[in-house]
């Protein structure tokens, strides 16, 4: 996927999800690199990085928007 960018253990996360996991991380991911800023900001008030979280119906993602990418930081999933 073009504009998006895994952390190792996000890769890792994403490699153990069933298929249908897999697909659904992959659409919201997809909403998230079209509209980066639609998403609240979940960083702690301390942070300097601006962490945003996004939620699909049985996933959520956490990520940055950075140097034209999105860096994946987090990914969940509910079985």
């Amino acid at each position: 996927m073009h504009g998006v960018v895994f952390e190792d253990l996000g890769a890792e996360v994403m490699a153990e999800l069933p298929s249908e996991g897999r697909r659904e991380v992959l659409v919201l991911l997809e909403q998230v690199r079209a509209d980066p800023y639609g998403w609240p900001d979940a960083a702690d008030w301390s942070s300097v990085e601006e962490i945003r979280e996004a939620y699909g119906s049985r996933c959520w993602v956490h990520y940055q928007q950075h140097a034209g990418a999105v860096e994946v930081r987090g990914i969940g999933w509910v079985a």
